[in-house]
């Protein structure tokens, strides 16, 4: 284990990943936790962290931030390794206060609009009332929307096919699940898209910052 921790420290790639590893290390401490406690309990933790709209109207603010920090259960905990890298490469490149935003915004403008989406259908009929106390946890907003700001990175070709790519597979997944949290990743890219426009647009007024992925 000494060896291994060695060998990371002396490779060099967590330099310039803090944000990453640091977010990484407390998602999977958070959840590890959950995972030892009763599951009484650990259900009631995680719906009181939960972004529905039974939440989201008595205390928003606890539960936008809180949400982000824990999964679901540890079968979830793979999705850590994109976002090592997302927002890794996302750091190296445009540094930590753009990686923050772009995650922060991610998480919370997509949770937003899902919840407007459900209260709205909610109010028509459209969809059961139970629905606004479904769980919703995680950190794929967050990370999706980082994905969407490192189209930013990209040029032409390459740039045309990983914007076209990740599209067909959001609005398949959606199409196909008709799932609330695939509709959340949907808008969750669509904002990191947007966020990838302006960091283009700096690009194009200013110096590239320096950084790699």
């Amino acid at each position: 284990m000494i060896c291994c921790v060695r060998t990371f420290l002396a490779s060099g790639w967590w330099r310039g990943r803090d944000v990453a590893l640091g977010y990484a290390a407390v998602v999977c401490t958070t959840t590890l936790a959950l995972a030892l406690v009763p599951d009484a309990v650990a259900r009631k933790v995680i719906f009181s962290s939960s972004t529905n709209l039974v939440n989201l109207r008595s205390h928003p603010p606890f539960v936008l931030v809180v949400s982000a920090f824990v999964e679901p259960s540890v079968r979830e905990l793979w999705v850590v390794l994109p976002m090592l890298w997302a927002l890794g490469a996302l750091q190296r490149w445009m540094g930590r206060t753009v990686v923050v935003i772009s995650a922060g915004l991610g998480h919370v403008g997509a949770t937003l609009a899902v919840s407007t989406v459900l209260a709205a259908g909610i109010a028509r009929n459209r969809i059961a009332p139970a629905e606004q106390a479904a769980t919703d946890v995680g950190i794929s907003y967050g990370l999706v929307a980082v994905v969407g700001v490192l189209a930013a990175r990209l040029t032409g070709v390459r740039r045309r096919w990983y914007i076209s790519g990740f599209t067909a597979d959001f609005v398949a997944a959606f199409l196909l699940s008709r799932s609330f949290t695939d509709l959340g990743h949907l808008f969750a890219w669509l904002l990191g898209l947007a966020l990838a426009a302006l960091v283009s647009r700096a690009r194009r007024l200013g110096p590239e910052p320096a950084g790699d992925v």
